[in-house]
C-alpha cells in the first residue's frame, strides 16, 4: 500500500526549502535511514532548481512524494499554465555542462530520475529505495 503527499508552491527559488522540508519529513516516515535522507534533501535541489531558475519563473511547482515499504519517488511539474498547443513554454533545461552536472549529481544521490515535457510543462521525477531493502 503506497502513500502521498502533495505540494504546491510558486517557482520561486527562496520556497525550494519548502519541499527540502517535506522530502526529509516523508523519508523519515517511509523509515529513510538519516544518510538517505540528507542524500533526498540534496536531490531536491538539483530536481528542481532548473525547473526554478535563478530568479523564478511564472507557473507553479507541483510536487508530488509518493512511498511504499521499498521507495520513495518524487515528481516536479512546472506548471505554467499553458494550454495544449500554445508555446508559452520556458527554457527549463540549464546549459549542457550545468545540466550534466545535475545529472551526474543526481546519478550519486538517487536510483532513478529522468524528466519530460507535458502539455502544460516541465516534469521532472526522481525514485530512491530504501537500503537494506531488495528491489
Amino acid at each position: 500500500m503506497s502513500e502521498e503527499v502533495e505540494l504546491s508552491l510558486p517557482a520561486r527559488p527562496e520556497l525550494l526549502s519548502l519541499a527540502r522540508l517535506t522530502v526529509a519529513a516523508v523519508a523519515s516516515r517511509a523509515d529513510f535511514d538519516y544518510e538517505s535522507i540528507e542524500d533526498l534533501r540534496l536531490a531536491i535541489d538539483e530536481l528542481c532548481s532548473p525547473l526554478v531558475g535563478h530568479n523564478g519563473r511564472p507557473g507553479q511547482l507541483r510536487l508530488r512524494y509518493e512511498w511504499d515499504e521499498k521507495t520513495l519517488e518524487v515528481s516536479c511539474l512546472l506548471d505554467v499554465g499553458a494550454t495544449p498547443g500554445e508555446t508559452t513554454r520556458h527554457e527549463l533545461r540549464p546549459e549542457a555542462e550545468e545540466g550534466e552536472l545535475s545529472d551526474r549529481i543526481l546519478d550519486a544521490l538517487v536510483d532513478e530520475h529522468g524528466h519530460s515535457v507535458t502539455d502544460t510543462g516541465h516534469r521532472v521525477w526522481l525514485r530512491k529505495r530504501r537500503q537494506g531493502v531488495a528491489s
